[in-house]
C-alpha cells in the first residue's frame, strides 16, 4: 500500500503478527507502507522505491535487521528502526553501534511505543530538511 500524500515506510518483519500490529499502528497515522518477510526482499524494495523510515526485524532470513539498517545506510540517511528483544545492546551485538540514525524498538511490540517510536523518527527526517515523500511521487 502507498500513500502519496505522506510518509512512506518500509516493514520488514517475518512475523506476520508482528507485520500486522505495525501495519495497523502505521495505517492508524495515515502512513503509506511497503512490507516484506526477509532481509532480502526487504533491500529490494528499499533500492527500488524511496522510503521515509525503515521498520525491520533484527532477527529475519535472508540478511537480518542488522545487515540490512548498514545497507541502508550505505545508500541513504533514511533512519531505520530495529525491532529487538534484546533492546540496545542489539546494536552493538550487531557491530551497528556506530552507525547514525538506527534506532531500537523492543519486542514484544507496545502499540503506543511503537507509534512514538515512529512519530519521533519521522519528525527527526522533516527537522533535517529532507521533506517526506512529496505529494505525487513514487515511494
Amino acid at each position: 500500500m502507498r500513500n502519496r500524500t505522506g510518509p512512506t515506510l518500509l516493514i520488514a518483519d517475518d512475523d506476520r503478527k508482528d507485520v500486522q500490529a505495525i501495519v495497523n499502528v502505521v495505517s492508524g497515522l495515515g502512513y503509506g507502507f511497503i512490507t516484506a518477510t526477509t532481509g532480502a526482499t526487504a533491500w529490494r524494495e528499499f533500492s527500488r522505491s524511496r522510503f521515509d523510515l525503515v521498520v525491520a526485524d533484527l532477527n529475519m532470513p535472508g540478511g537480518d535487521g542488522g545487515v540490512l539498517a548498514r545497507r541502508v545506510r550505505t545508500r541513504s540517511t533514511t533512519p531505520v528502526v530495529l525491532l529487538s528483544e534484546l533492546g540496545t545492546a542489539s546494536l552493538e551485538i550487531c557491530g551497528i553501534d556506530e552507525l547514525a540514525g538506527i534506532e531500537v524498538a523492543s519486542k514484544p511490540l507496545v502499540a503506543a511505543n511503537l507509534r512514538d517510536t515512529i512519530e519521533r523518527q519521522l519528525q527527526l527526517v522533516l527537522a533535517s530538511g529532507q521533506p517526506a515523500t512529496p505529494s505525487g511521487a513514487a515511494a
